[in-house]
């Protein structure tokens, strides 16, 4: 899982983390796995200009200016939410989210909000474009934040209320993709539900140290799991698999249930 669902759920988890331990200089923020395809992430609010209209003014050039005036201000906490935006689905004209998600800029809108101890929370939402599209280093996205006055988020579930529903839903795509002999996707998911146990990892892929590591341990598998269990952005994964007409509506419905599993956990895990 990676862009704005992974940049935003690890923005979150390390400006609450600052927030609850200030004295941790968090060596690992700057080279974390969510940063590694960003040019530059700057963070701006939304203002009246003289002229009456809409304009912004920059707040922070960089993720760790940003997240050290998060801990410099009077603010309480961090919340990550998203909202739904195939609330109405146009046959020929609009994609469900979990589909969409695999383009950019598509799928759900996430929001983090940042909720101060007085006074109005900010809602902060990302827009992505391609900045560096000759960078050697494959980091082609500038990515800028824009902080309007919003309300409080609620939290979401409870991590073992998320853990439940994901556990279902990893089952129920694992199952499907097993009895039609998808051997990559039955292991995408299967290994899913194995990081949810709190297993080893079966597919061995190393990372580095990052947000995740901050949490208890049950957010940390939920999360690990809600990330390997995303696969809205591989299209290769079912693209060889002909699923019989029959089925296909079985095949959107268990989807669907993964999407709205996915997601609840990211934000059941991220949230403080």
């Amino acid at each position: 899982m990676d862009g704005e669902v992974a940049l935003m759920a690890a923005l979150v988890i390390s400006a609450n983390h600052r927030l609850m331990n200030p004295q941790d200089p968090m060596l690992w923020f700057r080279d974390q796995r969510a940063f590694a395809r960003c040019g530059e992430i700057s963070f701006h609010a939304a203002t009246r200009l003289a002229n009456g209209d809409i304009g912004e003014v920059m707040l922070a050039g960089s993720a760790s200016e940003w997240l050290d005036q998060i801990a410099t201000t009077n603010t309480r906490r961090v919340v990550l939410g998203f909202e739904r935006r195939d609330e109405e689905i146009v046959p020929g004209e609009t994609l469900p989210d979990r589909i969409a998600a695999g383009f950019a800029g598509g799928g759900s809108r996430w929001i983090m909000t940042t909720e101060p101890a007085e006074g109005d929370p900010l809602a902060w939402r990302a827009r992505w474009r391609v900045g560096f599209p000759d960078a050697q280093d494959g980091r082609i996205w500038e990515v800028r934040h824009t902080a309007t006055t919003g309300a409080s988020q609620p939290l979401g579930r409870s991590v073992e209320a998320a853990a439940t529903e994901l556990r279902h839903a990893l089952a129920e795509m694992s199952a499907f993709a097993w009895s039609h002999d998808v051997k990559q996707a039955n292991s995408v998911f299967t290994s899913a539900l194995a990081l949810l146990d709190g297993a080893p990892d079966p597919m061995g892929l190393n990372r580095k140290l990052g947000p995740i590591d901050t949490l208890s341990d049950p957010a940390r598998r939920l999360i690990q799991a809600a990330q390997r269990g995303w696969v809205f952005d591989n299209m290769a994964l079912w693209d060889r698999v002909a699923i019989p007409r029959e089925e296909l509506r079985v095949f959107g419905q268990i989807s669907e249930a993964l999407y709205d599993a996915v997601t609840a956990a990211i934000v059941a895990a991220s949230n403080p």
